[in-house]
């Protein structure tokens, strides 16, 4: 026999006690493909919520707020810089009118009768139009002033000519009427004035 058919038999015989295992090896492929698989889940997991995170903090989220119902919290408004001039002022500002009657003997003294007009400016400034029957050049129809706190209100109407003294009153406003009392006064002229009837509201 040739030594080339002798070495063929020789590796046929070999081949012949190799028996692949071929189940096991399949097993073990498949075993290394899960154990890859398990190890991309945490890392595609952790992936996703550092994205989740950088969106969050690129859009921003809404802080949650405090002071409201149920909150435990009080909340703080921020005052305005620029609170307006005299809101109290604003209350009683505006134009009214009167028409005093001579047949009141205080009103007939002082010669108060006839038709008088006047305006409250929101800063405290009185303006006032006498009838034309009340006495000229008066100086005490000019720089007249009023302040108000609460239901009180000061004035220094007739001060220079019949007045020696600020008077008090308190004030109110119903159906267009404008009505004084007074609480602080010793002016005669200043209280037939503004408290004998209370003065409707003008245009």
């Amino acid at each position: 026999m040739s030594f080339d058919r002798r070495l063929r038999q020789e590796l046929q015989r070999d081949a012949d006690q190799i028996v692949p295992d071929v189940e096991r090896n399949l097993g073990a492929v498949e075993a290394r493909a899960h154990h890859r698989a398990s190890l991309g889940s945490p890392a595609l997991l952790g992936a996703a919520v550092v994205i989740a995170i950088a969106i969050v903090w690129r859009f921003g989220a809404s802080p949650p707020t405090t002071g409201g119902p149920g909150s435990s919290g009080s909340a703080t408004s921020s005052p305005s810089l620029v609170p307006s001039a005299s809101p109290s002022y604003d209350a009683i500002a505006g134009t009214y009118m009167v028409t005093l009657d001579t047949a009141n003997s205080t009103v007939s003294k002082y010669a108060l009768g006839g038709a008088w007009t006047m305006r409250l400016a929101s800063d405290g400034e009185i303006f006032l139009s006498p009838p034309a029957s009340f006495g000229s050049g008066t100086s005490s129809l000019s720089g007249i002033a009023f302040a108000i706190a609460a239901d009180r209100f000061r004035n220094n109407i007739f001060y220079n000519d019949y007045c020696s003294s600020i008077g008090t009153y308190t004030w109110s406003i119903h159906s267009g009427r404008l009505a004084f009392a007074p609480v602080e006064e010793n002016c005669p002229i200043r209280q037939a004035l503004l408290s004998t009837t209370p003065w409707r509201t003008g245009p």
